[in-house]
């Protein structure tokens, strides 16, 4: 019904602002990273998701489609509402969840309150589908391709690139770099080494 506002925020609350849009506030829950993105009188296009329910109607936010996509998406899991689909947003970027879902990686999407191991599989099942890898990872490089490159993120990014070439799929991939503790020293030749050896036992 509503695609997007755009407005001046006029508060920012624990879950939600409230957006000024000609003189009528909106409140708009969002993810809490996104929250503590935003500052009072900041000028946003917030893109909304419009719910109605038995407990009443209620707009959720997003800064950029690709999330609000993805939340549609968490949406459809049977069993994930959109305060679960919120709360796995606000712990997990795009890109994380597609890592976590491509890897089978559960515990990762646990880690959202009110998201217990049961619903984690019905996401990772439902959604394995529907996320791509080679989406997260350019989602991820725009964000800024130089400093990706000296971090932690962006050394994951390249080796998960390099063992999808040596022909490995991307959730074997995943699994095994999911169960490297990646360092800040850690170079990518260093982390291919170990993610080979767990990819082949």
């Amino acid at each position: 019904m509503y695609s997007y506002f755009s407005g001046t925020i006029e508060e920012i609350g624990e879950s939600s602002v409230v957006l000024d849009n000609h003189g009528i506030g909106y409140e708009i829950a969002m993810t809490s990273p996104e929250l503590m993105a935003l500052h009072r009188g900041d000028e946003v296009k917030i893109h909304t998701h419009y719910q109605v329910s038995e407990n009443g109607v209620a707009l959720y936010g997003f800064l950029s489609k690709e999330t609000k996509r993805v939340f549609n998406l968490l949406l459809s899991v049977n069993g994930v509402g959109p305060k679960g689909a919120l709360a796995v947003l606000s712990v997990l970027s795009v890109e994380d969840l597609t890592y976590a879902v491509l890897g089978d990686n559960e515990k990762a999407i646990t880690a959202a309150p009110g998201i217990g191991p049961k619903a984690a599989k019905k996401i990772i099942l439902e959604l394995k589908d529907k996320l791509s890898l080679s989406d997260a990872i350019s989602e991820t490089l725009d964000k800024g391709e130089a400093a990706a490159s000296m971090s932690n993120a962006g050394i994951k990014n390249n080796v998960l690139l390099g063992l999808t070439a040596l022909g490995f799929s991307s959730s074997d991939a995943l699994r095994a770099l999911n169960a490297i503790d990646i360092n800040d020293d850690m170079t990518e030749e260093e982390l291919l080494k170990l993610a080979l050896k767990n990819i082949n036992g």
